[in-house]
């Protein structure tokens, strides 16, 4: 498709390659004079400008300059952002999304850091209830084939893509002994007698760490799902960082283990977002025990500071950031299910990093929304439906804990299998 753009900017051209190339399949000629465009006979789109035979027009709002919060209104049942005479401004729309404005100008903060939830715009509007860029992508494709019968050829199919944060890797092992001797007195003192025989027998090598049952809980499943990534918890130095030491022999097991069943991918622990350099560490470490080299990565907490964590990633040669989801409640952070290019706001580029948007968490759901089982089953069957329509990739996170089953965990991993069935292709 040639286009045309009345006011060139890279932001004009990151939003409309996204969506016409990306989402769309269709091949983008960008031409800078209107006697260019109409120097053919196939698909053709002038953003701004004016409207002209044989020529698709998208009005220019002005808010790809990102200088004012969006009006939404209704229109058709759904909600636009920008709003031209009754028109509407598609790419921009999706750009105010796509830039995560809010969590570059936002100064409100969580306990733990994080831009809370309540105070997005997406969140606020209702758009991140649903996938609404894809939405709109899909409404912006039916008047291309309209015109143009044939000119699009979708490049995403429905995939369910489940990952596992491996916060704690061994229940019990590849911890040194005195924390082991004093989880086995505040064991005892809460009269959790089981939890400590069970410790002891594992570290006398009489049982097998339970939490190691998690990646074959996966690996049962795994042919319901397009792919599984498991992201491992470097130890870090707080108390948030809960992981084995990563010099155990279990915790070098776990990660060829994982291997088997999907990508290895970085957790990077509580503390990297506000310290620079030490992503780098953790992830020389976890490259060293898998012999391969780690691309994807999530913070661990869902920390990140924008665009300072963005660039210290992409720097380190990460090509995948899967960080980008709620922490306290199920949904579309960015309004999408399809992954995009983070383009860095302040240094108007588009980044070599790819964000991977999740759905669901079961922390989320269990922790936050107090959710039982048969419910957290129909909440996270329930985004795989809206993603399912749009044809985006559902993106799940589990816990390592969770998908033991051991003791207090032990409806989840029923839960999970239950999701994969229900979510595959």
């Amino acid at each position: 498709m040639r286009v045309l753009i009345d006011h060139p900017s890279p932001r004009a051209e990151y939003v409309i390659q996204h969506v016409l190339s990306n989402m769309l399949g269709m091949s983008v000629e960008f031409v800078l004079h209107v006697e260019d465009l109409l120097a053919t006979d196939g698909p053709k789109l002038w953003y701004g400008g004016t409207a002209l035979n044989g020529v698709l027009h998208i009005p220019d709002s002005g808010g790809l300059r990102l200088d004012r919060v969006p009006q939404v209104s209704d229109h058709h049942g759904g909600p636009w952002l920008f709003e031209v005479n009754g028109r509407h401004d598609v790419f921009a729309s999706i750009f105010y999304l796509l830039s995560l404005v809010d969590e570059l100008r936002c100064t409100d903060r969580d306990a733990h850091g994080r831009v809370p939830s309540e105070v997005l715009f997406a969140v606020r509007t209702g758009l991140a209830d649903a996938p609404w860029v894809d939405r709109w992508a899909l409404a912006l494709a039916q008047d291309i084939e309209k015109r143009w019968p044939g000119a699009t050829q979708r490049r995403s199919h429905y995939r369910h893509v489940a990952t596992v944060d491996m916060d704690s890797v061994s229940r019990f092992r590849g911890r040194s002994l005195p924390r082991a001797l004093g989880a086995t007195v505040k064991e005892l003192l809460r009269g959790a007698f089981g939890e400590a025989i069970d410790r002891w027998a594992v570290r006398s090598g009489l049982r097998e760490d339970p939490y190691l049952a998690a990646m074959e809980v996966v690996g049962e499943q795994r042919q319901a799902l397009a792919d599984a990534l498991f992201f491992f918890l470097m130890r870090g130095h707080t108390a948030h960082d809960h992981a084995a030491a990563q010099d155990h022999p279990d915790f070098r097991r776990s990660v060829a283990r994982a291997a088997r069943y999907g990508a290895v991918g970085l957790h990077p622990s509580y503390a990297t977002s506000t310290s620079p350099g030490l992503i780098a560490r953790e992830r020389d470490q976890l490259e060293a025990i898998q012999g391969a080299k780690v691309r994807a990565s999530r913070q661990h907490f869902l920390r990140w500071q924008v665009p300072e964590t963005l660039r210290e990633l992409e720097a380190l040669g990460f090509v995948e950031d899967h960080t980008l989801g709620f922490a306290d409640r199920v949904g579309f952070r960015a309004g999408t299910c399809t992954p995009f290019a983070w383009y860095d706001l302040e240094q108007e580029r588009v980044s070599g990093l790819m964000l991977h948007p999740f759905a669901a968490m079961d922390s989320a759901l269990i922790d936050r929304m107090r959710l039982g089982p048969e419910a957290v089953v129909e909440r996270m069957c329930a985004q795989a439906d809206l993603v399912r329509a749009v044809d985006g990739t559902f993106v799940s996170v589990w816990h390592d804990r969770y998908l033991s089953g051991y003791r207090g965990s032990a409806p989840w991993p029923s839960v999970f299998r239950q999701v994969a069935q229900h979510a595959k292709p």
